[in-house]
């Protein structure tokens, strides 16, 4: 009769893990190492019947002396989100004021020609998709809407022309909110809108711009000469 030793037992233990195993899960196998077993990296059987190595994780080098590493480290703790870790999310409604007046927002794109598209509505505004989401650290959310409309009315952004600094804005999707507070209120020319501003930065720290039309008014374009831009920064809990 063979006597068999405990590390006998052990390697014939850790082949039969090894033969047990099947095509649809992973293998532990194990090695001897001065005198005790340590996990192996695993395998991963793919449906062409190959075995993939599963890689784990390997303790970084260059540690000081007493660092802790393995098994026996302390379980990291939960820190405050960064800035840059904050919940984006694209608008849905935009509300003026606290509990205030509020309008569905429209993802809206750039047209053929450069200009910023515009929902048909005029109780709509529209959130420019190649600019900021709300919430992000850097960059404009730009949300832009009629003044008025010649089949709707008065547009839910004839609001703006009453906007002051301080007054408080939100941006929602149904889930998460954004509130901001205006910071400045002016009146461009709209040939200068493009060319002559920041408005559509995304350079810059994080902020909402809120576009509308406004000034004198051509009946025989059926457009206003300038733009009203309201500028809010973002209010952090």
């Amino acid at each position: 009769m063979i006597r068999r030793t405990r590390r006998h037992r052990l390697v014939l233990l850790a082949t039969a893990l090894l033969v047990a195993g099947t095509a649809g899960a992973a293998a532990t196998a194990l090695r001897l190492e001065h005198g005790r077993t340590v996990p192996e990296p695993a395998t991963a059987a793919t449906s062409s019947g190959r075995r993939l190595a599963v890689s784990t994780p390997v303790a970084p080098s260059g540690l000081p002396a007493g660092s802790r590493t393995g098994t026996d480290s302390p379980l990291a703790q939960v820190g405050t989100p960064a800035a840059s870790q904050q919940r984006t999310f694209a608008p849905t409604y935009v509300i003026l004021g606290r509990g205030g007046d509020r309008a569905p927002v429209r993802a809206v794109d750039t047209t053929a020609a450069g200009q910023l598209g515009l929902p048909t509505g005029a109780g709509q505004v529209g959130w420019w998709r190649g600019g900021a989401l709300a919430g992000e650290t850097y960059g404009s959310v730009v949300i832009a809407g009629h003044i008025d409309t010649t089949t709707g009315g008065l547009g839910f952004f004839v609001r703006l022309l009453r906007a002051r600094t301080g007054d408080l804005v939100t941006l929602t999707d149904g889930h998460l909110n954004q509130d901001y507070r205006i910071t400045s209120v002016r009146d461009i020319p709209k040939t200068s809108l493009a060319t002559s501003t920041d408005t559509f930065s995304q350079s810059v720290a994080g902020r909402l711009v809120m576009i509308t039309c406004t000034g004198r008014f051509d009946r025989r374009t059926g457009h206003y000469d300038h733009n009203r831009i309201v500028v809010a920064t973002p209010l952090h809990p």
